[in-house]
């Protein structure tokens, strides 16, 4: 399932429907800073309840542009 979510001009495209376990799989638009996100909301120490929330909360860490994620 395709959730595409709008953030600071961006479109990321979202894959999955997130879990209370989900992990969640970045692609950026650097391929160095690609990575397998566990941690959960690192503001709240909970589970991401929606991907507006992840792209939101994880594009401030990320080192480059967010183009897609996925729960996985």
């Amino acid at each position: 399932m395709l959730h595409k979510v709008e953030h600071n001009g961006t479109q990321v495209e979202c894959y999955g429907d997130l879990q209370d376990d989900s992990n969640i799989s970045i692609v950026c638009d650097d391929e160095w800073d690609d990575c397998i996100w566990t941690d959960g909301n690192p503001m709240t120490g909970e589970p991401f309840k929606t991907w507006e929330e992840a792209v939101a909360v994880l594009s401030k860490r990320a080192k480059s542009q967010i183009l897609e994620m996925s729960a996985v």
